[in-house]
């Protein structure tokens, strides 16, 4: 039989032959596919990933475009002996192998240090006290005795020369300063002068006689972080007044130096008033 007869004119060979166009139009289409698909996904080709931990995002960026790599945060935790905002931890691992253009996803430690709340230690053991406060990372620095029937017992708590209450968010990590009772007994005491002082230099001078300032009021407002200019002015109770120890001397502050003429003329007045009545 003639082939090409046989190709055009029978019925079987118009068959075999769109059979034989299907099958190479097939293997032509899996055969670019093949390429293309390794084209795409860099066959043959492989990626060291680095060792990120301790560098800051902005490094590990740099490092991973060098390596056709990006970066993808996906999570941020709290670690205290970690440098703040640093890579703790990569996904995939150091030292694996993977395809270019791929994320390499990191955790970080927070940016910003965690705070936490002063806990309620008063009248608390001071063992006790430095316990609790060790179990929330916080830590004793200095121990400062106070007069008191309980000895050891805690009576106040200071941040940074400060008293602070229970319930005051501090950084974790910070130093705290216990004052805790010497088992003496209260003590008794005169109220000192405070007039004419700073806020700072009066706060000091209570505390050196065992005293706390109470209320501080002004007579104007501070703005624009002018308190160093205040002076107290009036003072209840007034100095020479016979006090626990640790009582509270309210104080009233003013920028008119004037004021503590008025109240001293005030207070001789009083002074002669009451000598005349007795």
């Amino acid at each position: 039989m003639d082939i090409k007869k046989f190709w055009k004119e029978t019925f079987g060979g118009f068959v075999l032959k769109n059979l034989l166009i299907a099958v190479g139009i097939t293997v032509v289409l899996s055969w670019a596919a093949l390429i293309a698909m390794d084209f795409y996904t860099h066959h043959g080709e492989s990626i060291i990933i680095p060792d990120l931990r301790g560098s800051y995002v902005e490094e590990a960026e740099v490092i991973l475009a060098k390596k056709g790599l990006h970066a993808q945060v996906i999570d941020s935790v709290y670690v205290r002996d970690k440098k703040l905002g640093t890579i703790i931890d990569q996904i995939p691992p150091v030292n694996s192998s993977v395809k270019s253009n791929r994320p390499v996803y990191l955790i970080i430690n927070s940016r910003k240090v965690r705070e936490v709340a002063l806990p309620e230690i008063s009248d608390v053991s001071f063992r006790q006290a430095d316990a609790m406060l060790q179990s929330m990372g916080l830590s004793v620095s200095n121990t400062e005795y106070a007069p008191s029937e309980y000895k050891d017992l805690v009576i106040d708590v200071k941040f940074h020369g400060k008293s602070i209450l229970p319930g005051t968010r501090i950084p974790e990590g910070s130093s705290l300063v216990l004052v805790v009772g010497n088992g003496l007994g209260e003590a008794q005491g005169l109220v000192p002068s405070l007039k004419g002082m700073g806020l700072d230099a009066g706060t000091q001078a209570a505390t050196s006689a065992s005293l706390e300032i109470g209320a501080v009021n002004y007579d104007v407002p501070p703005s624009g972080g002018d308190e160093d200019k205040y002076i107290i002015y009036r003072q209840r109770p007034a100095a020479g007044t016979s006090v626990s120890a640790g009582d509270k001397i309210d104080i009233y502050l003013s920028k008119d130096k004037a004021r503590l003429k008025e109240v001293f003329d005030e207070d001789k007045k009083k002074e002669d008033t009451d000598e005349q009545f007795f």
